[in-house]
């Protein structure tokens, strides 16, 4: 797993990487938000971590900007006094905001939770791809069938037996076979 690390100073950079590290996690070391959002275009992340207070920026609008593109989760750390501000913006996009100071363990739960949430999040885009993969193969063989009722004037039923026929005559999916006839008819 890849992880973006955003401090601003040298200490917090090395606090941060230490405990990724152990975690088995790569990290990408940047200073600024600017440093950060141009590594974030090279490469997806995992997770991020952003250490508030950069040079260029406080770093809340580069935690959204993080979270949006990468579709990943991270971690926001902030004072505690503009961490009530910031933290209801940033828990919408999936990013848990920590207020200094913070311990390793608190750090270690918190990438915890990210871990698994993206995970989840992975799970649940496979299934999305899944469900409008066949809905377009639905999509493709209607436009088939209505194809094939227009022209040879075959009920719906016998349009459904002809293409569940053709696709395993000759051993492709009924898609395909959709898509032929689409080519044929309309084309």
């Amino acid at each position: 797993m890849d992880a973006l690390i955003v401090a601003s100073t040298p200490n917090r950079q090395h606090a941060l990487t230490d405990v990724l590290y152990h975690e088995k996690l790569n990290c990408v070391v940047c200073s600024t938000a600017a440093e950060a959002r141009r590594a974030s275009l090279c490469r997806p992340f995992d997770l991020f971590v952003i250490y508030s207070g950069l040079m260029d920026e406080l770093g809340n609008e580069l935690a959204v900007n993080l979270a949006d593109t990468n579709d990943c989760g991270g971690i926001y750390i902030d004072d505690s006094m503009r961490t009530e501000q910031i933290e209801n913006d940033l828990n919408e996009c999936g990013i848990i905001t920590l207020s200094r100071p913070i311990t390793k363990v608190q750090l270690l739960e918190a990438v915890k939770l990210i871990t698994v949430s993206n995970a989840r999040v992975r799970l649940l885009k496979a299934k999305n791809e899944q469900l409008m993969s066949k809905l377009e193969d639905v999509k493709i063989i209607s436009r088939a069938k209505i194809a094939l009722m227009r022209t040879n004037g075959y009920t719906e039923d016998q349009a459904h037996k002809y293409i569940e026929k053709k696709s395993m005559e000759q051993r492709v999916a009924r898609r395909k076979v959709a898509m032929d006839i689409i080519n044929s008819y309309e084309g």
